[in-house]
């Protein structure tokens, strides 16, 4: 218990810097030691920074290499693309999407699924949070993309890694304008807002936006909060959009 409470102590989010947990040495702790007392470092990481350990996942919130496989959300947001309407799908097995799915959404949080509207050709992807590695794979260029989070710090860190990976994904819901017009009684204080500089893979616009919600006494409006009439309108827009392109 003591040590747990030293490296409580001694770790910060993002302290990893992409290192598995293995890999970190905090107070002279072994190998095996976050496999062991995982369950009572993130509690007592929750203490420190109010819940967002066991939000975010400990791998995410140290910015850890995280060396299982992940298993997100699959909805399908047009029928008959898939025999479900929603199943867990081993990310390295996402490739075996069929071919008319040639739309997909990543979306930060699985509890969103309820405000996703129908969508032709269009598979949603869901719960992956920091989790993003799989967007490297080749199937994924001959589909258009749209990432959407949580307005606010760590969101947008998460949009950064998505396109890190995927350059040419397009943000919904993840911007001033967005903010703005829906924060009224839903936007909240961010407990821990991730680093002060914005991460390098947003555009000039998306940096302006981060450094916008960190100086904001209530810089952080969830994805859950916002009206299903004004998801449906984006990704609708989104949805059109890449018809004309084609």
């Amino acid at each position: 218990m003591i040590r747990c409470v030293q490296v409580a102590k001694a770790l910060q989010p993002g302290c990893a810097a992409g290192r598995p947990l293995r890999a970190l040495s905090a107070c002279n702790v072994d190998s095996k030691f976050f496999e062991r007392n995982r369950s009572l470092l993130v509690a007592l990481l929750d203490l420190r920074f109010d819940g967002m350990a066991g939000e975010l996942g400990l791998e995410s919130f140290l910015d850890a290499l995280d060396q299982s496989d992940h298993w997100p959300l699959l909805a399908l947001l047009a029928p008959g693309l898939l025999p479900f309407r929603q199943m867990r799908v081993c990310a390295s097995e996402l490739c075996a999407l069929p071919e008319p799915a040639s739309q997909i959404v990543i979306v930060e949080n699985e509890r969103c699924v309820y405000q996703l509207p129908p969508l032709a050709d269009t598979v949603a992807i869901l719960g992956a949070g920091l989790n993003l590695e799989w967007l490297q794979m080749p199937w994924l260029e001959k589909r258009q993309l749209a990432y959407w989070g949580d307005m606010d710090t760590w969101g947008l860190q998460m949009l950064a890694r998505a396109r890190c990976f995927q350059p040419g994904i397009h943000a919904v819901l993840m911007n001033r304008y967005s903010f703005d017009r829906h924060q009224a009684g839903r936007a909240v204080v961010e407990p821990v807002p991730a680093d002060s500089v914005p991460p390098e893979d947003l555009t000039a616009v998306e940096k302006d936006f981060y450094l916008y919600l960190r100086e904001r006494p209530q810089g952080r409006l969830e994805q859950e909060f916002l009206p299903t009439e004004a998801v449906a309108e984006e990704l609708g827009r989104w949805r059109r959009m890449h018809s004309r392109a084609v």
